[in-house]
């Protein structure tokens, strides 16, 4: 009886061993904290999973087709709400931003957040310019808390990968001319200014000056998109081409 009981136990040791093992690889393993791919039903927007940057992930956000009036005024109000904290402005008014800026939607959400429209921590917002064929930046803002960890560069580097991909001619955006920090960033991407436009931001005072550069990237001068905002041998501009920018732009081809 006892050797039957010695047999017994011998074998149940055996058996377990192995699923131990495998408990133990999977609590090693970076498992997903957010979904890959949902619909969120209250605003009938589709959120993808499109990569992750240190503590946040990025999702490509897409309004389905059956998106009804009552869900594109819910989801213009929470735009709007991020919108005047991230550029903090409490007073401005953003109208019908999704159905003007809603072409591309690419926005980060902490990992230590749920995925919504209240939660965004870094946010993109393009409209296609389909007579151009290109597609212009309406806003790219982040919330002050999330600031300096690299959501505004990855969003621009998302965003002419996916420009790439849809076979764009150009990704323009205007930036302030005070604008330094900003600038620099639009240069490092490629982009280069094509016109000073005077007063462009009227009656907005967050910077001393209220005139605008216009930037532009002409997507087939990008050589290595995964570098793109990054490494300034990502974009190679043609001598000419860049003289031609310099020479519109003077005051803005340093940054």
């Amino acid at each position: 009886m006892t050797a039957f009981l010695l047999t017994i136990f011998s074998i149940i040791t055996i058996s377990i061993q192995p699923i131990n093992c495998i408990l133990q690889r999977l609590s090693q393993q970076e498992l997903p904290t957010k979904p890959i791919s949902f619909v969120e039903a209250s605003t009938n927007i589709q959120y993808t999973f499109v990569s992750d940057h240190r503590d946040y992930r990025l999702y490509k956000l897409i309004p389905k087709a059956g998106i009804n009036q009552a869900q594109v005024n819910f989801v213009n109000r929470y735009l709007e709400q991020y919108l005047r904290e991230s550029f903090d402005a409490p007073q401005r008014h953003y109208f019908n931003v999704l159905q003007q800026c809603g072409t591309t939607i690419l926005a980060f959400f902490s990992n230590n957040s749920t995925v919504g429209l209240n939660k965004i921590s870094a946010l993109l917002l393009a409209h296609r310019e389909a007579y151009h064929n290109s597609e212009y930046v309406c806003f790219l803002s982040t919330l002050e808390e999330h600031r300096q960890k690299g959501l505004g560069t990855k969003l621009l580097n998302e965003f002419i990968k996916d420009s790439i991909r849809a076979n764009l001619s150009r990704v323009t955006l205007h930036v302030n001319t005070e604008n330094a920090s900003a600038l620099a960033l639009y240069l490092k991407c490629g982009m280069r200014c094509i016109r000073h436009i005077a007063g462009y931001y009227y009656g907005d005072h967050t910077f001393a000056s209220q005139d605008a550069f216009f930037m532009s990237l002409q997507l087939k001068n990008v050589k290595n998109s995964s570098a793109t905002c990054q490494s300034a041998s990502a974009v190679n501009i043609p001598r000419d081409e860049e003289t031609s920018y310099k020479q519109s732009c003077p005051q803005a081809s340093s940054g």
